[in-house]
C-alpha cells in the first residue's frame, strides 16, 4: 500500500454490488473520504446478486482505494449450498492472511457482518493489536436457524455463535443498526454496553431525491428477492382486492425466491397488474420510485425479523413514497412513527393497508415521509462512525 490508511474498511461486498451490504459501506466510504479520511476497503472480487458479474481469476485487483480480493462466485441465481459457503468462506480466510501481510497498512479496521465468517478477520486484527470495529448489520444466526438453513445446536451454529462471541467480545468498538440488536447482543454475549454505538441504516439524500416529474398511481418494490420476503403474504392480500381497486405493481431486482414470487403471480391471476423490470442501476431504480406512489417492503412474520426495518424503507421515504409492509417489530415502529406507513401481517390486513393508502391524500403522504427521513441520512450515520473511529485513533 502507498501510505498508511486511517481505516480499512473490510466488507464482503461492495458497489456496485446490489444490497444492503454494498449500500451501507459504499456510502460509508464515501462520506468518510468527504469529511478527509483516508479509507481503504477490502472486499470480495464482484460477485453479488449471484450470476451477475463476470468471474475473476485474479487473486487481488486493485482500483485506487478499493481492493478486491478473489472469492468463489456462483454463477447462478439459485447457488447451492456448498457454492454460498465457498463464496463466504473463501473471502474472509484471503481477507485475513492479506492483512497479516499488510500489518502496517492501518491500525484501526472496521469489519461488517454478516456473513459471522467475517469475525475471523476481526480476531485476527486482534491478535496484531489492531484498534477494531464490529458493525453488526443483522441477526443473521437467529434469522438462519428460525427460516431453517442452520439447525439448531448443530457443530456450524456452534462454531458461528463461538466466533461472533469472541470478536464482539474483543471488538474495541461495536456499531449496531437498532436498539434492538444492541440490547440482544449485550444480553447474549455480555458485551460491555458502553463500547456498542447504534447507527441505523439510512439512505444517501444526495442520491435519492425526486425533481418535479409526475408520478403514477403505481406501487413499487426495489430490492431483493430473498427468503426473508414476505411476498406470499403481499401478494395474497392483493387478489383480494376487487379488480377496479388494483393499481399496478411494478417489481426490480433479484434474488434466490424471484422466480418463486413470478410463478405466485401467475398462480393468483394478478399478472395482469403486476409487471417485473429486471435489475436495475441505482439512478435507475431512483427514477422508478420517483415515478411510482406507493413503496412495498414485505418481511416475514417472525421473531427473529423482529428487529429488521427494510433499507428499501428508507429509500421510499427519501423519494416521497409511503410504504406498505409486512412483519412485526421495528417494521411497525417505523410505520407509526412516520405516519406514512401501514404494516399488515396477513393478507386482509394488507389489503387494508393497500385500500388505506390509496384513500389517502398521498401528497400529505409524501411531506411526512420527506420530514421524517431527514434523520436517516448516510452523512449523519458515517458522521455517528466518525465519531466512533475519531475515539479509537486517539488511543492508538
Amino acid at each position: 500500500m502507498d501510505a498508511k490508511a486511517d481505516l480499512i474498511i473490510f466488507s464482503q461486498a461492495f458497489p456496485p454490488e446490489k444490497g444492503g451490504n454494498a449500500s451501507r459501506m459504499g456510502d460509508l466510504y464515501k462520506y468518510l473520504t468527504k469529511f478527509g479520511v483516508k479509507v481503504t476497503v477490502v472486499s470480495a472480487v464482484e460477485t453479488y446478486p449471484f450470476g451477475t458479474f463476470p468471474r475473476e481469476s485474479r487473486l487481488i485487483k486493485k482500483d485506487g482505494d478499493i481492493i478486491r480480493l478473489f472469492t468463489y462466485q456462483p454463477i447462478k441465481k439459485d447457488a447451492s449450498l456448498i457454492e454460498r459457503t465457498l463464496y463466504y468462506t473463501i473471502f474472509p480466510v484471503l481477507a485475513s492472511i492479506w492483512l497479516v501481510f499488510n500489518r502496517k497498512s492501518s491500525n484501526v479496521i472496521l469489519v461488517t457482518s454478516p456473513p459471522p465468517q467475517m469475525y475471523l478477520i476481526a480476531l485476527i486484527g486482534k491478535l496484531m493489536r489492531k484498534k477494531v470495529i464490529v458493525d453488526v448489520r443483522d441477526l443473521f444466526l437467529d434469522v438462519s436457524v428460525n427460516l431453517g438453513f442452520i439447525k439448531k445446536g448443530s457443530l456450524i451454529e456452534r462454531i458461528f455463535r463461538f466466533l461472533e462471541s469472541k470478536a464482539l467480545q474483543k471488538a474495541d468498538a461495536v456499531t449496531l443498526v437498532t436498539p434492538k440488536i444492541r440490547h440482544q447482543l449485550v444480553e447474549e454475549y455480555g458485551i460491555n454496553p458502553a463500547k456498542c454505538y447504534v447507527v441505523p441504516n439510512g439512505v444517501d439524500l444526495e442520491t435519492f431525491k425526486c425533481d418535479k416529474s409526475k408520478r403514477k398511481l403505481q406501487m413499487v418494490y426495489a430490492g431483493y428477492f430473498g427468503h426473508a420476503q414476505d411476498f406470499d403474504t403481499f401478494l395474497k392480500g392483493y387478489a383480494l382486492l376487487r379488480e377496479n381497486e388494483r393499481v399496478p405493481l411494478i417489481l426490480a431486482g433479484g434474488g434466490e425466491t424471484l422466480e418463486d414470487v413470478l410463478k405466485n403471480v401467475e398462480k393468483l391471476g394478478i399478472s395482469k397488474w403486476i409487471k417485473y423490470v429486471g435489475m436495475l442501476s441505482r439512478k435507475d431504480v431512483v427514477k422508478l420510485l420517483c415515478s411510482s406512489s406507493i413503496g412495498v417492503a414485505p418481511i416475514k412474520v417472525d421473531e427473529s425479523l423482529k428487529y429488521a426495518i427494510p433499507s428499501k424503507i428508507y429509500e421510499y421515504l427519501a423519494c416521497g413514497l409511503p410504504f406498505i409492509g409486512v412483519g412485526v417489530g421495528e417494521i411497525e415502529k417505523i410505520a407509526e412513527e412516520s405516519r406514512a406507513g401501514c404494516v399488515g401481517k396477513t393478507p386482509e390486513e394488507v389489503a387494508e393497508c393497500i385500500m388505506k393508502l390509496l384513500n389517502s391524500n398521498l401528497e400529505k403522504l409524501k411531506v411526512r415521509a420527506l420530514r421524517y427521513v431527514t434523520r436517516f441520512s448516510r452523512e449523519s450515520s458515517a458522521k455517528k462512525f466518525l465519531i466512533v473511529l475519531n475515539s479509537l485513533r486517539g488511543e492508538t
